[in-house]
């Protein structure tokens, strides 16, 4: 058997699909189709073959893929499948290791088995359809399937992949399973056969493929209502358009581009109720946000600045975005090049030279941050020097007085911060060498002057949490200056609802090779509160401030990838946000996505002809730009927002749906829930929930998905995403 299959792979090629599948016709529609599942790459695009009003074939084993065309051909010119198959296998050399079948319009169906097909292999001929198969796990594989097409309920479309999971479920094939596809067409012959085509769906290689290829019916399934609201919409019937688009929403609910096209239908027919589903679509998701001018651009909307501006206006936190639009390259170029220009910024150097070292660098900094309180906030941030005296310590050996510059924009809940931070102290390559030009050109005066460049872009800002940017010292001598502040605010009664350390943000090409000026890396911990957290560290609010800052960054910032590191730091290395963690306050690094270690903590040098060296030739100052404008963004909408609701998930009892319910917050509009599934690494799904709270979501077992809970005010400023805390 085996021999005669390799002969015939030599003479005439022919791809080893071994599978099992089903061809059949609707009884009640005239659909014809065809399924399959195999453990072979792209099954669908050897195995399945129709043609609207003609047939439908499979052709696998030592697959013949000309049996499709001919088969097709043959039921065209009027051929029974029988008489078509035993003309075209009767002169097939290699029939005996083919496996093929076929329906035709009329319900007339047959199929050949050889009898060198891997085993087990066999066919079952009934009513209007056959199924086949071959090296599957056992002969029980066959009739499975065929009960399960006889027993299904549902459309045509339902039935066809009844079928298939019948036959997994009685062992499938006996290598496992890798691609799937399924392909109907009408049972009325179409003068262009394309059009007669209904479902085309293929998944080419995945671990699940059935279940995926349920999904992607799903999808084809909103998206064909998707496309009848708009045939209704354009023939008038606004009533109908909208039982449409509400169809596809419920059958895509994760998919926002199907609401915002019906949104768009909306406007264009005048109803006001597509202004609100517009909100409702830049909610969940503000990329869709730059659509509009584009469409007026095409002529698929009007080129009206008033509806433009209107459909603006109806994003969340717009008015964040149109500030931190603002970020400057040429600024930024200015305050690292001054902090550079120190020599060195070293902790121990001297506090009392006015050019050099690390006291002109901290008098520079608050000379500045003042003249920013001038410029942007009408005085009102209000800078300090916030001095710490720190103990005896392998890098301090005589105790140091650490002094971090630090202003604070106050909100109306002055004990709530969010705070913005960088180091502005430097190293050279012996970190107790005070001495040596230490520039810290990336190390850290860039992470200093996304504080700077921040502080510019939320000027004018009033915020309901207090912001704080804040340039810190001894960080080099272990992050001595975030550690003083940090138990500083704890032993203030202070909370720390956000925290960003800016560490390595000039996008250096890095010691690999590599230049990616439009990534940035987010590093969060994953320890979870004491008692906060069920079942996931994913879920720790570290965790929760990176992906916020992902979806606020990337907004504000389009193109601008945030990778999601989920540990708290690069190994061998150590930032500023971890006396925040240690606190147990939520504190994520900003780090940029390829680091150069010739040009970190090295005394300046050329060697070999290489320059070594944290210089400012090497940062590249339109990065940092893109780096102030995302942090900006996260930072402005977290102080704007209403504070993180206290959520619970009730565990009390056995049940499918879970049920979780908070308590209000001051200043929100309303409350969503976030959503995903275990395995994933961020939220699939947003649901808004309005002014209620507590909700029940049918359906969604607690075992099986994971939830977060977040406020919004009225202008969309969303809060912190919140774990519920099981209720026992």
């Amino acid at each position: 058997m085996f021999t005669l299959a390799l002969v015939l792979l030599v003479q005439a090629p022919s791809p080893p699909v071994s599978t099992y599948s089903i061809v059949a016709r609707d009884p009640e529609t005239g659909q014809l189709g065809v399924a399959v599942q195999s453990h072979w790459f792209s099954v669908g695009s050897v195995v399945t073959w129709a043609e609207a009003g003609v047939g439908a074939v499979a052709t696998q084993s030592f697959a013949r893929e000309a049996y499709g065309p001919e088969l097709l051909e043959d039921l065209r010119a009027g051929m029974a499948p029988k008489e078509a198959l035993d003309k075209r296998v009767g002169a097939d050399e290699g029939r005996d290791v083919r496996q093929v079948a076929a329906v035709d319009a009329r319900g007339g169906v047959d199929a050949w088995t050889g009898k060198g097909c891997i085993p087990a292999a066999g066919h079952v001929v009934g009513e209007g359809f056959s199924v086949q198969a071959n090296i599957m796990l056992d002969a029980g594989v066959v009739p499975a399937m065929a009960a399960g097409y006889r027993q299904a309920k549902g459309d045509f479309a339902e039935r066809l992949l009844a079928a298939l999971e019948a036959a997994q479920r009685a062992g499938g094939d006996a290598r496992g399973m890798q691609s799937a596809a399924l392909l109907i067409v009408d049972g009325r012959k179409r003068e262009q056969a394309w059009r007669g085509v209904l479902v085309d769906l293929r998944v080419e290689d995945h671990a699940r493929p059935l279940e995926e290829l349920r999904r992607l019916l799903n999808v084809h399934r909103a998206y064909a209502a998707a496309n009848a609201g708009d045939e209704r919409l354009a023939a008038g019937d606004a009533e109908g358009a909208l039982a449409e688009y509400t169809r596809a929403d419920a059958l895509y609910a994760e998919q926002v581009e199907l609401s915002y096209w019906r949104a768009v239908g909306l406007v264009q027919q005048g109803a006001d109720e597509g202004f609100e589903l517009l909100r409702r679509v830049f909610a969940r998701d503000p990329a869709w946000l730059g659509m509009a001018p584009r469409l007026a651009a095409a002529g698929q909307l009007p080129d009206d600045p008033e509806l433009l501006a209107r459909i603006a206006a109806l994003a969340p936190a717009a008015g964040v975005r149109a500030m931190v639009a603002r970020a400057d390259p040429a600024r930024i170029e200015r305050d690292i090049r001054t902090l550079a220009g120190f020599g060195t910024r070293h902790s121990l150097s001297s506090t009392s030279d006015r050019k050099r070292g690390i006291g002109a660098a901290r008098n520079w900094l608050q000379e500045e941050l003042e003249r920013i309180s001038a410029e942007h906030h009408g005085g009102r941030l209000q800078v300090e020097l916030a001095a710490h005296q720190v103990g005896k310590g392998a890098r301090v050996p005589d105790g140091a007085e650490i002094v971090n510059v630090v202003a604070t924009l106050p909100g109306s809940d002055p004990g709530r911060l969010v705070v913005l931070s960088g180091h502005y102290d430097s190293m050279c390559s012996n970190v107790m060498d005070s001495q040596c030009d230490a520039p810290g050109a990336n190390d850290d005066a860039s992470g200093t002057a996304v504080v700077l460049e921040a502080a510019r872009l939320l000027g004018g800002l009033e915020p309901r949490a207090t912001l704080v940017f804040m340039a810190v010292a001894g960080e080099e001598q272990g992050l001595l200056g975030s550690r003083a502040q940090a138990e500083q605010w704890k032993k203030e009664g202070k909370e720390v609802a956000a925290m960003f350390t800016m560490d390595i943000v000039g996008g250096a090409t890095g010691s690999n090779g590599r230049l990616e000026p439009w990534r940035l890396r987010v590093f969060s911990e994953g320890v979870p509160a004491a008692g906060k957290v069920t079942g996931s560290d994913n879920d720790a609010p570290s965790r929760q401030l990176a992906r916020y800052l992902r979806r606020a960054g990337e907004t504000a910032v389009p193109g601008f990838a945030i990778t999601l590191i989920f540990r708290q730091d690069r190994y061998l290395r150590g930032g500023d946000h971890k006396p925040f963690n240690e606190l147990g306050w939520p504190a994520v690094r900003l780090t940029e996505p390829n680091e150069n270690y010739a040009q970190q903590h090295q005394n300046v040098r050329v060697e070999n002809g290489t320059q070594y060296g944290d210089l400012p030739e090497f940062v590249d100052f339109a990065f940092v730009s893109r780096v102030s404008a995302a942090v900006a963004a996260a930072a402005g909408e977290l102080g704007l927002a209403p504070p993180a609701p206290a959520t619970r998930m009730d565990t009390r009892r056995l049940s499918p749906h879970t049920r979780l319910s908070w308590e209000p917050c001051a200043g929100a509009a309303g409350y969503a829930v976030l959503l995903r599934r275990t395995h994933e690494p961020d939220w699939t799904q947003r649901r808004d929930v309005g002014e209620a709270t507590e909700i029940t979501l049918e359906g969604f077992s607690k075992d099986d998905w994971l939830f977060a809970l977040e406020a919004y005010d009225a202008a969309g400023h969303r809060s912190l995403p919140v774990y519920p805390t099981p209720q026992n």
